[in-house]
């Protein structure tokens, strides 16, 4: 073998491990954010066999999770559902039309600022609204990796103490616990994720456009809400 072939061999051999190394680390990304939207939206049918996806982040997120995609695809498809409403959202609108930055409580106590991806803005309201849903820290095993990150929980709805409304009817209850949901340690169910998290700071993070956007909803009772998903989500947030 003449040492110019030897050269040549040797580069592609480089070019293999860079490739297989780029692929390893989720550093290539062909496929594009549409892409992964379009995957997501033709298997509605097979996340909600009856097409009804009130309420249905956590399901969203439980058929995600047994993908098991990519680190970076993970946090991709994340993005493309509300957790709160269970509306697909289409990244085509632009990315400033499709998330707010929130404040929610963590089950530490701690307060936290992240971004929220929803359909409609009311939604957001209903994520920060009485505490009822928390963040936790939670680790997952995906198919390039471990990711620490933040989750958004609530109180599994399918305990025997609480009232899944009639709205909904994603849940796959089975004694007393949701069967197509994930839980954290603590035993509270994951609707989604918070993305880009820190921890909240007053004096950094401005909040005075959301807070003033939900201070009128925020403050009415529940059963009189109207627009975004009315009183349906925080009914099902309210088992305690």
């Amino acid at each position: 073998m003449s040492i110019n072939n030897k050269y040549l061999l040797f580069g592609l051999l480089i070019i293999g491990l860079l490739f297989f190394f780029m692929i390893k680390e989720g550093i290539t990304n062909d496929i594009s954010d549409i892409d992964l939207y379009k995957k997501l939206y033709n298997e509605f049918n097979i996340i909600f066999p009856n097409r009804n996806r009130n309420g249905g982040g956590p399901q969203y997120y439980n058929y995600i999770v047994n993908m098991n995609p990519t680190i970076n695809d993970y946090k991709r498809y994340n993005k493309f559902y509300c957790a709160v409403s269970g509306s697909l959202i289409d990244p085509e609108r632009g990315e400033e039309n499709i998330y707010d930055n929130i404040v929610v409580k963590g089950i530490d106590n701690n307060y936290y600022y992240g971004k929220f991806y929803r359909c409609c803005r009311p939604c957001i309201c209903d994520i920060m609204r009485d505490n009822l849903v928390l963040v936790e820290e939670y680790n997952l095993s995906l198919k390039d990796g471990e990711l620490n990150h933040y989750v958004l929980t609530i109180n599994d709805p399918c305990h025997e103490n609480c009232n899944i409304p009639e709205e909904v009817t994603s849940f796959n209850c089975k004694n007393n616990k949701t069967n197509n949901g994930i839980h954290t340690e603590s035993g509270r169910l994951i609707i989604g994720i918070l993305h880009d998290v820190e921890e909240y700071n007053e004096n950094i993070h401005n909040m005075k456009e959301v807070n003033e956007y939900c201070y009128e909803r925020n403050n009415t009772p529940i059963d009189e809400l109207k627009y975004g998903m009315g009183n349906i989500s925080l009914e099902l947030y309210l088992c305690n």
